[in-house]
């Protein structure tokens, strides 16, 4: 057996060992709230209200959602299979990532196994883990020039989310630049080639932006609340390495070799871009992996092949040795985190909803409070709490109130209560004054790389007493 067949076998045997991890994690998985929402968006929404009416809402191109829409009016999957789906295109993506991508083995496969590609990209099933497959596809022909398919991946990328857009949008100046220079000597073929691919990429990117919208009367975080410099240097320890006095080093260090390697537009506009939208206008812990996955594409783009001629100062292993530090360290909170998510719930909706079933509550028993409670309404076949209008959260801020306050108009036999805070309920003596108990408690631990970043426990209160109007005033 020569020496090439022999690590094609160790590439093999990594790839089968990533399945492996992916699949038995996401059979313990408890899908989130954020989870659930698509899914009942998809359920419940015909396909083009769907597209272009509440993607304004959901602040998504789509395409994730249009997904799970073929997969239960099409296929009539189960809930059960959104993970699995998912779960899928992770596993395509890190295929790509482990056989093509040219970075030295040790890099390929602690790339695969950081928490971001073998966890939280994987295992959650969001639009996100579609990111690394178009992602690592767009690179493979960025690099050899190819620009109608390139132009397809950017396009797919562009319907994935806002960090798709810009991801796209950072792939397709590159080769814009790239191509620029070449203009001159390009046959007419080509050249028509590459404006079909620019006309693709532009329409999808239209559309995207379109669809994705944010309607004006949209629920939205406050975009400078959270963010500023100090998220940005938290950020940057969580997509790099920590302390962040460490990790702005090794970026910078990063983004100089892409420069030199003549991708520096691409990393600057991908990485940059992405950073600037996560910690100055809207990202959440779950949105840090997009960070991860356009480094690792940027810096796809800019190695050097193998048998390509370099100077003598540039020291491939030194620049490897880094690479495989950073995601040495990511891969300890993979590990960590799929322990975790393997011994605890991570959602306590799976448990809430078979209790519900257990003890048989009807719709028009049962109100729930805030968001997190969405995550219960897949296990039914129907909108379950009479306080909401649809099954899922319709995210304007007419419709916020009635889910999030209690009122004689939402207080029902049953109450279900999500904490995100903890275990413990800081509503129970309220709702004891009101005359009700609680039946049962169901937890869960969202995670993000390091820890637990919120709870999603949920507290049910059934009422032994009628509550006059006036206690609810």
């Amino acid at each position: 057996m020569t020496q090439n067949n022999k690590f094609r076998l160790l590439d093999t045997a990594v790839f089968i060992a990533y399945v492996a991890s992916v699949l038995v994690l996401v059979k313990h998985h408890e899908p989130w709230s954020d989870e659930a929402q698509s899914w009942i968006v998809a359920r419940d929404l015909p396909f083009w209200k769907m597209i272009f009416g509440e993607m304004h809402y959901e602040v998504s191109p789509g395409l994730w959602q249009s997904i799970l829409w073929i997969a239960q009016h099409v296929f009539h999957l189960p809930y059960a299979a959104m993970n699995w789906i998912s779960a899928a295109f992770a596993i395509a993506g890190a295929g790509l990532l482990i056989f093509l991508a040219p970075f030295p083995r040790v890099v390929r496969y602690l790339m695969a196994s950081s928490y971001t590609i073998l966890y939280q990209y994987a295992i959650i099933a969001r639009p996100y883990p579609l990111l690394l497959l178009c992602g690592a596809a767009a690179a493979i022909f960025y690099r050899k020039r190819r620009t109608l398919p390139l132009s397809i991946c950017l396009a797919l990328l562009c319907g994935i989310s806002v960090h798709g857009i810009i991801l796209a949008a950072a792939l397709g100046a590159g080769a814009l630049w790239q191509e620029a220079h070449y203009w001159n000597q390009l046959d007419r073929d080509r050249k028509s080639r590459d404006l079909v691919a620019l006309a693709i990429v532009v329409v999808a990117a239209i559309t995207a932006v379109a669809i994705a919208r944010p309607a004006p009367d949209v629920v939205t975080m406050n975009p400078l609340k959270n963010g500023g410099i100090i998220k940005l240097l938290t950020t940057i320890e969580d997509v790099v390495v920590n302390p962040w006095w460490l990790g702005v080093p090794v970026l910078l260090i990063l983004g100089a070799f892409a420069t030199w390697r003549r991708q520096g537009l691409v990393f600057l506009l991908s990485v940059g871009g992405l950073l600037t939208f996560q910690c100055f206008f809207y990202g959440g812990a779950h949105h840090q992996g997009a960070i991860v996955i356009a480094l690792i594409i940027a810096l796809w783009v800019a190695y050097p092949d193998q048998a390509e001629p370099l100077p003598l100062w540039f020291k491939p292993r030194v620049l490897a040795a880094l690479l495989a530090l950073v995601f040495a360290v990511q891969t300890s909170w993979a590990l960590r985190a799929w322990k975790f998510d393997y011994e605890a719930p991570y959602s306590g909706a799976a448990d809430m909803a078979a209790f519900l079933h257990k003890i048989g509550v009807q719709r028009d028993q049962t109100s729930a409070f805030a968001f997190n409670s969405v995550a219960i309404q897949p296990y039914f076949d129907s909108n379950l709490f009479n306080n909401w209008p649809t099954a899922f959260v319709h995210h304007s801020r007419s419709a916020e109130p009635p889910l999030s306050k209690l009122s004689e108009e939402t207080l029902s036999q049953y109450l279900i209560i999500p904490t995100p805070g903890g275990d413990v309920d800081p509503t129970g003596e309220q709702l004891a004054s009101y005359g009700y108990i609680r039946l049962h408690v169901s937890p869960g631990r969202v995670l993000y790389n390091r820890g637990i970043w919120m709870t999603e426990t949920f507290t049910l209160y059934g009422r032994t007493k009628q509550q006059s109007a006036q206690a609810v005033r």
